[in-house]
């Protein structure tokens, strides 16, 4: 892959990228197909295992899934790099830098708590909403839950979409460039901001891969969805951080 100069970090590229992080994503899998799905069964249910202890279960999920996706970050770095894929490497976040990719999983968590304390405060009541869908209401009462609960959701939304820029390339730029986590969250923010028509494009065409995914009987998709996300996220790292170092003169 061609390297950038720091003063290009992160590059800005077209639209089009965005369908082909996830065509390059797909390609990746394919070396080892089985390796891959088997790996995020297996992390993906220790992480989901977390979230079943009591009180502290969802804290401790949240700050594990950093280093799952550091492990698939490292992962697909050796598949392309061209060396055969071990298990090892899926540890890559436990063995490594495991603190600041957990600090950005504390930052995931926090950021997720304040915001559902604002939609909460907004008068969102998700038990309210699934037990009107469950029961079938009558239509207009079923609406009236809507209405009070929609302002609290596109809030909910547009809080969250800042939150999901600024940890998305976080753990990449943890594991492969030594970046401190609050410096990481700042680039992955600015690189998703600068280049938000191939993130948008990109998003568009994973929902609709893990929609289709969602789909098949037991979510045995996800199993290749969600590592052909991973490859598509490692691809566009490697697209827009081609060089990468915490100290790089890059202009935040």
């Amino acid at each position: 892959m061609n390297t950038a100069s720091n003063q290009d970090i992160p590059r800005k590229v077209a639209a089009s990228q965005g369908y082909q992080w996830v065509v390059a994503g797909f390609r990746m899998y394919r070396k080892n197909p089985l390796l891959l799905s088997a790996a995020f069964g297996v992390l993906f249910g220790m992480v989901m295992a977390l979230g079943l202890i009591p009180v502290v279960g969802g804290s401790l999920s949240e700050l594990a899934s950093p280093l799952m996706v550091a492990g698939f970050m490292a992962a697909y770095r050796a598949l392309d790099d061209g060396k055969e894929l071990e298990l090892p490497q899926f540890l890559a976040g436990v063995q490594g830098p495991a603190i600041p990719l957990m600090t950005v999983g504390a930052v995931q968590l926090l950021g997720t708590l304040l915001i559902g304390q604002v939609m909460l405060g907004m008068g969102f009541d998700s038990q309210a909403l699934m037990a009107a869908a469950q029961t079938q209401k009558d239509p207009a009462e079923m609406q009236a839950v809507l209405n009070q609960s929609m302002p609290a959701v596109l809030t909910g939304l547009v809080l969250f979409t800042p939150l999901i820029m600024a940890t998305w390339f976080a753990p990449a730029l943890i594991l492969f460039g030594g970046a401190r986590p609050a410096t990481a969250l700042g680039v992955s923010l600015k690189a998703v901001t600068r280049n938000w028509p191939a993130m948008l494009v990109n998003g568009l065409t994973l929902g609709l891969l893990l929609f289709l995914a969602a789909l098949v009987p037991m979510l045995l998709g996800l199993l290749v969805a969600m590592p052909v996300l991973f490859g598509s996220l490692y691809a566009s790292y490697q697209d827009l951080f081609a060089v990468w170092a915490d100290d790089s003169a890059v202009s935040l």
